[in-house]
């Protein structure tokens, strides 16, 4: 039987390959300070042009028909590989996405609208709109300058602030359900990683570098393929309140 410090290692070294696969596939980019000004492409890409776009689409989403204007820009971020690892000394990184809330002309929040950078270097552009109100409200209560934070793997958002992470939206998620600390959060996330990969672990035998790949890989696709059905997706979702 694999030991708990083995399957930490194991852990460790799947977080350090699944940071290399999904760089790209995420759009991982460098870190950004929390409070950091908004960037040019995204402002451009939150403009009166695109609200009167989702207006236009308001006949398979009837609030919709009710956008004004955008609340504030918050940056995506995810866990970081050190995290996943168990290592909370530097906890997220910022990836290439933005998320904003849709407002109706009385200032409510009725959607909320992405916009992503499909590489570092492109300009950033529509990505997708949540049509969940209450997930928008949510969202709209935050203040733009506390690093939100998706775990696409359990459809999951959280705040992070003065070292304690809080879910976002419903409280409804497997193991984060209140505001936590984030050196017990480092351990959660990395025992449900843990757990994930000995569930999808070869039979005995195989070499452990060949399952760190493996279980790297699926990572890889889970997530990039959880990234990919929200950017398409322009129906209600489940969104931040899932």
């Amino acid at each position: 039987m694999t030991s708990t410090r083995a399957w930490t290692r194991v852990v460790a070294a799947i977080a350090t390959t699944f940071g290399v696969l999904t760089a790209g596939a995420i759009g991982a980019g460098t870190a950004q300070a929390s409070g950091a000004q908004t960037p040019t492409d995204v402002i451009a890409a939150l403009s009166v042009a695109a609200i009167d776009d989702l207006r236009d689409q308001a006949d398979g989403m009837p609030e919709l028909a009710e956008a004004a204007s955008f609340g504030d820009v918050h940056r995506v971020h995810r866990w970081s590989n050190a995290l996943i690892a168990g290592d909370a000394s530097d906890p997220v990184t910022a990836t290439d996405e933005w998320v904003a809330p849709v407002l109706s002309s009385a200032g409510e929040a009725v959607a909320i609208y992405r916009v992503w950078r499909e590489t570092p270097d492109s300009t950033a552009e529509f990505a997708g709109v949540d049509g969940d109100a209450a997930a928008a409200i949510a969202l709209a209560e935050i203040d733009p300058s506390v690093p939100l934070i998706s775990d696409p793997t359990i459809a999951a958002w959280y705040t992070l602030q003065d070292g304690v992470v809080t879910p976002v939206g419903s409280t409804r998620f497997d193991d984060i359900r209140a505001a936590t600390p984030i050196d017990q959060v480092a351990e959660t996330v990395s025992a449900r990683f843990a757990k994930n990969i000995r569930h999808a672990a070869p039979a005995t035998g195989n070499s452990s570098a060949g399952w760190v790949w493996a279980g790297a890989g699926l990572l890889a696709v889970l997530t990039a393929g959880v990234g990919l059905a929200v950017r398409r997706r322009r129906s209600p979702a489940t969104a931040l309140t899932r």
